[in-house]
This record gives C-alpha cells, sequence and structure tokens, in this order.
C-alpha cells in the first residue's frame, strides 16, 4: 500500500515518464495488490476449512475370476474382510475366509471356516467387539439359521443354529449384548425374531405379525438394555403410521408406543436418534394419507410431549435448501412459484422418494440426512410387420405391438440435511447435489464428517470422493472432487469396476473406501507392471 501512495504522490517530471505510463503503473500496482490480497484471504480460507487426508491403502491382488469381498466395520478395532473360496471348498462345505486389518490397514490375521453348502450367507453385524455371520437354509426364506461369531481378540469362533419355525424373508440383522435381533415380513406382514447366544434359545416377537405392516428399524446403539423396533403400519382409518415396541435380550416386551399423523397424512417411515440414551426423537417423511410411494416433507416427532404437540412437519417447499440441487433458472422459477402460493394462503405440493439414513447427534443438534432418488426403467419396444394371413389388416405394415419395461436403477439427485434440536424443532437445512449416481439397491451413498463446527458431505463415484463443507446452512466450501489415492507414487490407474465400489463410515471422522482397480506401474522396483487389485482406502475428516 506505501508504494502505490508513493506513486500517487509523486510528480510527473520526478519520474520522468509520461502520463499514459504513470496511470499504466498505477493501474498495474492496484492490480496487483488486489492479487496478492485475494490470494491471502484464499490461503486462508483452506487452511481455516476441513481437511481430507488419505493415510493408509490396503489391496489383495486378484484374478479375472475374483469373489467380491464384503466389508464389515469392527470401529476402532479395525475392519473384517470375508468372502467364500470356491477353489478351497468340498463336494458339501464352502470355505469361508476371514481377514481381520487394524485401523493402519494392516493384517492381523486370516481364518478359515467351512459352512455346510445348504446354508446360504444373508448378513452380517458387528457390536461390542464381537462380529457375527448369519446364513439360510432356503433362497428367498429363511429356515433353519446358522449364527457364526468371532470376536476381535481371539481368534476362535463359535457357531449356533436356530430351527426356525416362521420362515422369513429378512431384511434386517442387529446385535445387542449376547443377542442377535432380526427380521423381515410374511405376506407383507413384519416378522421380528430375537436370539439370545447365552441361553441358546430363539423366540418370536410378539406384537408384529399385523397386515400391511413395513420393519423401518432396528435400533440397539443405546447405553441402556433394550431393543426398540420401528414399523410403520396401517390404521383404521386407511393411514399409516410408526409403532415402536422396546424389548429386553431375552425377548421381553418392555413398552409399545403409537405414533400417528394428523388427518389426511400418512408416516412413510422413520428413524429413531443414534444417541448415547436411545433418544425420543424420531425423523423421517410424510405423505398425503393412502399415498406412501413418495412423500410431501419431512417430520420430527419428540415422544416426551404431548399427543397433540409432537410431531412437527415441514413440507419441502418451506425449507431454505431443498431446491438448491437445481439449475439455478429452474430453482428460482420453483421458487417465484412457492412465493405466490404463500400469497394466496395456498401450498405447493411437491412429491419426492427421500431415502432416510440413521439420525446422528452431534453438538447438541441432532442430523438427519436424506437423499432423493427416482426409479428408471427401460423399455423395449417390439414390433412385428403383417404378411399373409397374419393380420391381414395390416399386411406389409410396420407396426407396434407394444413393449416390456425393465428396471434400470435408481437415480439420485440430490441429499437433504437438517439439523434440529431435542425438542424436534428445526435449526437449519441444507443440501448436497448427487448427479451422478445411479444403483440398483437403496443404500447409504453420502456421508458426512464433522471438523469442529463444519460438516463434510462425501460420496465417492468412479473413484473420486465428492465433497461440499458447510457450516450449517451455510455453505463454506461448493462441491469438489478428489480422487483416491493408489498405493505407490508411480501407480496408474488403467479401470475400475464401477459395479464394485463403495464409502463407508468407520469410526468417529474416519470412512473407508473400497474397489477394484487395474494399475500400471512402470517405474518402480519389484512392483508388477500390472496388477489388478481389490482395495481398501482409509479416508480422515481432520
Amino acid at each position: 500500500m506505501e508504494n502505490i501512495a508513493l506513486i500517487k504522490q509523486a510528480s510527473l517530471s520526478d519520474l520522468s515518464i509520461n502520463k499514459q505510463e504513470f496511470k499504466y503503473i498505477l493501474e498495474l500496482s492496484e492490480y496487483f495488490m488486489r492479487y496478492i490480497i485475494f490470494f491471502l484471504f484464499t490461503v486462508h480460507f483452506h487452511v481455516s476449512s476441513a481437511q481430507i487426508s488419505q493415510p493408509h491403502r490396503f489391496e489383495i491382488e486378484i484374478d479375472d475370476f475374483y469373489e467380491p469381498y464384503n466389508i464389515v466395520s469392527a470401529e476402532e478395532n479395525g475392519v473384517f474382510l470375508f468372502k467364500d473360496n470356491p477353489q478351497k471348498s468340498t463336494k458339501d462345505e464352502f470355505l469361508w475366509e476371514i481377514i481381520q486389518l487394524d485401523t493402519g490397514l494392516q493384517e492381523i490375521y486370516r481364518r478359515e471356516v467351512f459352512i455346510d453348502k445348504k446354508y446360504s450367507f444373508k448378513g452380517y453385524c458387528y457390536e461390542d467387539e464381537k462380529f457375527v455371520m448369519l446364513f439360510q437354509e432356503g433362497l428367498d426364506y429363511a429356515e433353519e439359521m446358522l449364527f457364526i461369531t468371532f470376536s476381535v481378540n481371539d481368534i476362535s469362533f463359535k457357531s449356533y443354529v436356530y430351527n426356525n419355525l416362521v420362515p422369513i424373508n429378512l431384511t434386517e440383522f442387529e446385535m445387542k449384548n449376547d443377542a442377535v435381533v432380526f427380521g423381515g415380513n410374511v405376506n407383507t406382514r413384519s416378522v421380528l425374531m430375537i436370539y439370545n447366544f447365552t441361553a441358546e434359545r430363539g423366540i418370536v416377537l410378539p406384537g408384529f405379525y399385523n397386515d400391511r405392516s413395513n420393519l423401518l428399524q432396528i435400533q440397539t446403539r443405546s447405553d441402556d438394555p433394550f431393543i426398540r423396533i420401528l414399523t410403520t403400519e396401517r390404521r383404521y382409518d386407511k393411514s399409516y403410521g410408526v409403532t415402536i415396541r422396546a424389548f429386553d435380550t431375552q425377548g421381553s416386551l418392555v413398552f409399545t408406543e403409537n405414533l400417528d399423523a394428523a388427518d389426511d397424512i400418512s408416516l412413510n417411515n422413520g428413524r429413531i436418534v443414534d444417541s448415547s440414551t436411545g433418544g425420543n426423537l424420531i425423523a423421517g417423511t410424510y405423505a398425503a394419507k393412502r399415498r406412501t410411494e413418495t412423500s410431501r416433507g419431512l417430520y420430527i416427532a419428540d415422544l416426551e410431549q404431548e399427543e397433540d404437540e409432537r410431531v412437527n412437519y415441514y413440507n419441502y417447499a418451506n425449507l431454505d435448501n431443498f431446491f438448491n440441487y437445481m439449475r439455478e433458472k429452474r430453482k428460482n422459477r420453483i421458487q417465484k412459484r412457492i412465493a405466490r402460493k404463500k400469497i394466496k394462503g395456498k401450498k405447493l405440493k411437491f412429491s419426492y422418494r427421500l431415502y432416510v439414513q440413521d439420525i446422528l447427534k452431534h453438538n447438541n443438534q441432532n442430523i438427519l440426512i436424506g437423499e432423493a432418488y427416482y426409479p428408471t426403467y427401460n423399455t423395449q419396444s417390439y414390433s412385428y410387420s403383417g404378411y399373409g394371413n397374419f393380420n391381414p389388416g395390416f399386411n406389409n405394415n410396420r407396426f407396434d405391438r407394444g413393449g416390456t419395461q425393465s428396471f434400470d436403477g435408481y437415480k439420485y439427485t440430490h441429499a437433504v440435511l437438517m439439523g434440529f434440536d431435542d425438542n424436534g424443532k428445526l435449526l437449519w437445512d441444507n443440501s448436497f447435489e448427487i448427479s451422478d449416481l445411479k444403483t440398483f439397491q437403496l443404500k447409504t451413498h453420502v456421508h458426512i464428517g464433522f471438523s469442529d463446527e463444519q460438516i463434510v458431505m462425501l460420496y465417492l463415484y468412479d473413484q473420486k470422493l465428492q465433497v461440499k463443507i458447510i457450516k450449517e446452512s451455510e455453505i463454506i466450501e461448493g462441491k469438489f472432487s478428489e480422487a483416491l489415492k493408489l498405493k505407490y507414487e508411480n501407480d496408474e490407474m488403467k479401470s475400475n469396476s464401477e459395479d464394485i465400489e463403495g464409502l463407508e463410515k468407520w469410526y468417529g471422522n474416519t470412512f473407508y473406501a473400497y474397489g477394484v482397480n487395474r494399475v500400471k506401474n512402470l517405474k518402480d522396483d519389484n512392483i508388477q507392471l500390472n496388477r489388478n487389485v481389490f482395495f481398501i482406502n482409509k479416508i480422515v475428516v481432520e
């Protein structure tokens, strides 16, 4: 600044330059000063923003006929990898290989377990340093069940067989202390069961076999000894509400709570706040009374309030940032339509499919994440040309006879984040555009990490982390990409398997990305020129 001031104060005669040159020097100096200020501001901005690091990568070399690995977080105890190995299986038994890695992605040990071929793998869970694999006899409906349990501190394992009296299409599987609870449906009716490892006894839980019911969540992560189970059930007036039941690990019913919506509204789904005390807050989506495929907004309910004051409704049109995923012109048109409706005292009704995740608690706030999606279909039309006696009215003319539709995956548009207090009152909302994801299974894609008061939203697509950093409703850093790191400095990724890649929560602010890469390395000694690998990358939000 002093240099600029000196130039302004100097006379033309002292500088021995003409007026035009003087003006040019002045403009150039001011330009460089603005650039320096902008540069310093940008550096400060990035330093103060949350950072993402990738400290470790684990690889297993595979061939072209590999079986994909399953991965389960063991939290601070690392991860388990497991898969069946057809090359080592016998005529009557599958061999399953289990690998445990620590948090530095270093191998701790490998185990091999033989499983009777009458069982098919169905699910897994991890809780309290115990990893459980679930197998079932029967393809669609579980008849006899087999549980294999591992401890993170013991290389041995135990097996338990449960002769199931009610064949069930399994959809949920969780662990609580010395028991596992699992559930699903039989002919559109929810069925829940508990198997206690200590007693080596399983029972069917009472109160669930109702018409038009659907299992929403089995919640076991709480400091109290209860297992909370959420279902959505049709009421007598043909609306849908949410029912919460709590059981102990012996299968005894502790309490039942019904959550119903206002007139002409149905509650599509619900999730309990994942807090240390189990929580009395439930959030999910609501819809018109008899339409549950799509939703009109989100609700937050506090079960400790009086029945007529429990539920707060938030129409998508009333959220500040819900439509930020749209292009600017389209978003402006939508907002103008909403404003016109409000002036007339009317509501603009939007319909969205929203996949609601578990609700997280952070800094005395409860954070809900929902991912908006819609199903896509391929239509394959077929036509015929009429000849001879075949449909003489269309002889020698091509005509359409119809077509068939096939499901082509779920296309995602954006994720919505909402922060609310312990009374269920909305504090802020934000969104994260997802323009590239399409999957065949509904699952969690967008994850969040915390850095002081900032929230880092991230998902994985095409071997790149897609990231956005916010502070409540404020955008700290817009969407940007960061490629997954390879194992060696001179590695070059030649291709990846789009069907086998993902990002999952690990522990704290740590995540893991996984997938299959074909990698080339032309420079490093003792490294193969080409290798095909299954990998895990450790991702840390700092």
